[in-house]
């Protein structure tokens, strides 16, 4: 994927392995692949390597314990009793929420600015769900490896706060929440009200 300008070197992993970032034509790729927008993928985790990348793979950690991909039990056959029986109990589990195409990580949301030019002042969500087939239209989640102050996170929420409040005119000169202008939800989901909804 490198050799093709599909991905980079992030740096490397505490274990001594190589953390490969998508760059925006891997994006792009990945975009068309899942059928998806190429403005719902997301961005890449710039210098995560730098850190030892934890919080990037927290964030896929997150993304796969909502997910709760079901493992082809088949390919366990070999491995010991245990192995196989938490492999069977997490196969025998509820279904998680969505499909892969229902995830986008390190998504911008724009307090003041544009979705493509957003400004620094807003927030960026580390996942982004949407899965109505499941009741969950729209989430932001937010993933602390608990390295912030309780201030910062103070200050996210507001962030948070401050771009669902925001509203912009949409293609039909109508006046609603951005985050309605790109993503959508039921009726009857207080979608055209502000979030957290006020009462």
């Amino acid at each position: 994927m490198r050799k093709h300008g599909l991905a980079e070197n992030g740096g490397q992993l505490p274990g001594g392995d190589t953390l490969r970032n998508l760059t925006p034509m891997g994006l792009k790729a990945a975009a068309r692949e899942l059928g998806r927008p190429v403005g719902e993928m997301g961005n890449p985790a710039r210098g995560a390597g730098r850190t030892g990348a934890s919080h990037p793979m927290t964030v896929n950690e997150a993304v796969l314990a909502l997910l709760r991909p079901k493992r082809d039990l088949t390919q366990l056959a070999k491995e010991p009793a245990d192995i196989r029986a938490a492999a069977q109990a997490a196969f025998d589990a509820p279904a998680g929420l969505g499909t892969i195409a229902s995830y986008a990580t390190e998504v911008a949301l724009p307090a003041t600015g544009t979705w493509s030019n957003p400004s620094k002042d807003g927030a960026q969500a580390d996942i982004v769900i949407t899965a109505p087939e499941d009741g969950v239209p729209l989430l932001f989640v937010e993933i602390d490896n608990c390295f912030e102050s309780a201030q910062v996170l103070a200050g996210k929420i507001d962030k948070y706060m401050r771009f669902c409040q925001r509203k912009v005119k949409d293609v039909d000169g109508k006046e609603r929440p951005m985050w309605r202008t790109r993503w959508w939800v039921p009726d009857g989901c207080h979608g055209d009200q502000q979030h957290p909804v006020s009462q």
